[in-house]
């Protein structure tokens, strides 16, 4: 049995000392081939020919460019809803029929982005910074002789079954700007392969609001036939972070190709958060002044880490003119952005309810190198 084992040993040296070797003598010629690619072109601009430069680079030029994006997107926060219908009581006995829930309706909404930046001398790197602006407001209304609230807002006095809720309305709207610094360097990995790493800062200051009414209710332990309940969550929000990704291009030729984006960051946010709940009597006599009760009156700050994900993808045309004077880029494409958890609101029970922040669609640049 000894004599086996040692006879697998032996077998085992022999195999991880041919590997060894093997990969050895390759270490050596690729550090032959570089130290030869370095004495034979000893100028920075040919030692770069590791990862040739991409560009865009013009001659003769200021070494800046400029470019606008009319961006085409969708704003929501994910799992969003305001009131569910299909809601029975079993004192009385009274069936439910199949109800559904209910959310804002969600729209498509122009924004724009524009961005200024420059080319270095040094290393072929390249800066930008740009803005992102888009804004959208929405709302809803559902009408049913049977409605549950999303939100718990009735106050600890009242019973659930004793309110018939029949119409309910939610109002949501966002202001969304982001500005983002970055650092890149575009270069070739293939004659027909762009890649372009880069690293930066992204910031941004975000305000939100989300109205929802609850009307004609009949509270059975109360005198007065009708009421109005209204809730109202508020959200702004600012901060900084880390940005970082990789941009792509697939070239079909040396003018037409297919682009592939991708971003990550992980962003420090401020938030003022505040959360009103109002109980408002409805009477018939128009001569009586409605009564106003704050039955929920509370705001919160906090300061935390959120992530933030990127995607793109399309097709883009650029072309040299004027002698390589000036260079220009023309793409578009579909452009996708998910902040998760960005979203906050105070909730009664428990601590906040979380929402993630999606936003995508259509996206159209126009480049211009000068």
């Amino acid at each position: 049995m000894n004599v086996r084992h040692l006879q697998l040993f032996i077998v085992f040296v022999f195999i991880f000392g041919a590997l060894h070797g093997e990969s050895e003598m390759r270490m050596r010629g690729l550090e032959n081939r570089i130290d030869t690619l370095e004495k034979n072109n000893p100028s920075s601009t040919n030692i770069n020919a590791l990862t040739p430069c991409a560009g865009p680079r013009v001659k003769n030029g200021m070494d800046l460019f400029i470019s606008a994006d009319f961006i085409y997107w969708t704003m929501r926060l994910d799992t969003l809803t305001y009131a569910k219908t299909g809601h029975g009581n079993l004192s009385p006995a009274t069936g439910s029929k199949k109800g559904e829930v209910q959310s804002v309706n969600w729209t498509w909404d122009p924004g724009f982005k524009a961005a200024l930046g420059w080319n270095f001398c040094h290393g072929c790197w390249d800066m930008s910074v740009q803005y992102t602006w888009l804004y959208t407001n929405v709302s809803d209304t559902k009408h049913s002789t049977a409605i549950t609230p999303s939100y718990d807002i009735l106050p600890p006095s009242l019973m659930a079954d004793e309110i018939n809720f029949t119409r309910a309305h939610a109002h949501f709207d966002h202001h969304f700007q982001v500005g983002d610094l970055e650092l890149g360097r575009n270069y070739y990995v293939s004659k027909a392969l762009k890649v372009r790493p880069f690293i930066g800062l992204k910031g941004t200051w975000q305000k939100e609001s989300y109205n929802v009414y609850y009307d004609d209710t009949n509270i059975e332990s109360l005198p007065i036939e009708s009421y109005n309940f209204k809730t109202r969550l508020g959200q702004s929000v600012w901060g900084l972070g880390m940005r970082g990704g990789l941009n792509t291009s697939w070239q079909f030729s040396k003018y037409v190709g297919l682009y592939g984006n991708l971003a990550f960051s992980g962003i420090w946010l401020h938030y003022d958060l505040d959360r009103k709940d109002t109980f408002e009597t409805v009477e018939e006599n128009p001569q009586i002044h409605t009564v106003v009760i704050p039955t929920f009156n509370i705001q919160d700050q906090l300061r935390l880490i959120k992530p933030v994900l990127e995607f793109g993808i399309g097709l883009r045309v650029e072309s040299y003119f004027a002698c390589n004077r000036y260079h220009i880029l023309l793409q578009g494409g579909w452009e996708s952005q998910i902040w998760i958890n960005q979203s906050l609101q105070i909730a009664k029970q428990g601590h906040y309810n979380r929402f993630d922040l999606s936003l995508h669609g259509l996206t159209a640049k126009l480049r211009f190198d000068f």
